[in-house]
């Protein structure tokens, strides 16, 4: 009898093993982030007439949660593959197409949020259709922005500044160029609300982008100010003086040539002092403010800069127009943003202070980012283009940057501000 009844508890003992790993492994399904792996299946999309190009795609899978990338090469037929631990990851694809009639043709798209769980239950197929784009002559050099230290170990931040550079063989003109950053200030940690998922799910974010606070325009009649190949433009967004008197790890905006976002209507004289005598008629026209700022809230953690032309009716008469502006979506908020069309943009820089944050971009325009962290703050270091040292030779030693709409190929994290040079 006591045998008997020592082998049944034996086998309710075990019974009960067998029923808590089971619930053990049915939470371990339900962690995406549990051990195990799944094959992720990747299938670039390209627009109509673009089909040849689908050898030779550079693919990145990135967990932005540990930092860990993995590059792949797409094969004939458009498909690459890799075996993945379960989690979130971001896709991202860039590649360039042969030049028609001059112009180099860009493929880029970024996917967030690709997850990879136990529950699939098979492999994870992934289409990934790309953005059309053109490599373009009017380019973002380099973005100063995360400020610096005095000698007094103060921290500084009123000395903010953008470069424009002319990266194509022909002269290209300022006037009519605008500049203004597009909506959050900082790189949000949700999806953007200028967004959607589509039917198959995935994040898409809209081909109209909203320009918040300001737009500053280029004066000029057409051809007032070239800038010829190979030639830069600085324009100050913050004091266009010169800051190294007290500060040498700064720079000197008060430069012959160099321009400035300066309006009376930013009061805030610690960001907007008089400008320098060598800027006289140099500053950018202010066609739109929004709000009671009383500075230009350029952000010094993750700006979203961008430069555009508004076609025919006019940048001045577009502004104008109520049709062209649109609260955020989801929100009851009053304010409003300038909506410009991505295919009116020349460029734009997706910059993050940490891989985790969500992009204000569509693919079109910048397909990734450029993360430049918190420890880099206050030191002068800026973001800068990468050479292209192959389009570099091939143009006679005139430097030509890396243009691919993809920041993360396109820039790099620099020491100290170029113009100190």
């Amino acid at each position: 009898m006591k045998k008997s009844l020592y082998i049944i508890y034996l086998l309710a003992f075990a019974t009960l093993i067998c029923s808590c790993q089971q619930k053990l492994q049915d939470l371990i399904d339900e962690n995406p982030y549990g051990e195990g792996t799944r094959k992720l299946n990747i299938n670039l999309i390209y627009p109509d007439g673009f089909e040849s190009e689908k050898a030779g795609a550079e693919i990145k899978v990135l967990n932005p949660t540990n930092g860990i990338e993995y590059k792949l090469y797409s094969n004939d037929l458009g498909k690459a593959s890799i075996d993945l631990q379960y989690g979130f990851y971001r896709v991202s694809v860039t590649d360039k197409g042969a030049p028609i009639s001059g112009a180099i043709p860009i493929f880029n798209r970024s996917v967030d949020q690709v997850r990879l769980i136990d529950t699939l239950k098979g492999d994870l197929n992934l289409n990934v259709e790309l953005a059309l784009s053109y490599a373009g002559q009017l380019i973002i050099k380099e973005v100063y922005y995360r400020g610096c230290t005095g000698l007094d170990l103060k921290t500084f931040q009123y000395d903010k500044y953008i470069t424009f550079y002319n990266n194509s063989d022909e002269i290209a003109y300022l006037d009519s160029v605008c500049f203004g950053i597009v909506e959050p200030y900082n790189a949000p940690t949700n999806p953007t609300p200028w967004s959607y998922l589509s039917a198959d799910g995935q994040r898409v974010i809209r081909d109209t982008i909203p320009i918040i606070e300001a737009i500053w325009q280029f004066p000029g009649t057409g051809k007032s100010h070239p800038l010829q190949p190979g030639q830069e433009v600085v324009v100050a967004l913050s004091a266009a003086v010169d800051h190294t008197i007290l500060r040498p790890m700064s720079v000197n905006l008060n430069v012959p040539g160099y321009w400035v976002c300066y309006n009376q209507r930013y009061t805030n004289a610690s960001y907007h002092p008089s400008p320098g005598p060598n800027l006289a008629n140099h500053w950018l026209d202010l066609l739109w403010k929004q709000g009671t700022s009383t500075a230009y809230p350029f952000s010094t953690v993750s700006p979203a800069p961008v430069i555009f032309r508004i076609p025919e009716v006019g940048a001045q008469a577009y502004i104008d127009n109520p049709a062209n502006r649109s609260r955020k979506p989801g929100t009851t908020s009053a304010t409003e943003y300038i909506m410009i069309p991505s295919s009116w943009v020349l460029d734009g820089v997706e910059c993050f202070d940490v891989t985790t944050r969500n992009k204000r971009f569509p693919a079109s325009i910048d397909a990734t980012f450029v993360v430049m962290g918190d420890a880099d703050r206050y030191l002068g270091k800026t973001v800068h283009r990468n050479v292209d040292e192959e389009a570099t030779q091939k143009a006679g030693g005139r430097i030509v940057y890396m243009d691919t709409n993809n920041s993360a190929n396109d820039f790099y994290v620099r020491s100290s501000q170029s113009i100190k040079e």
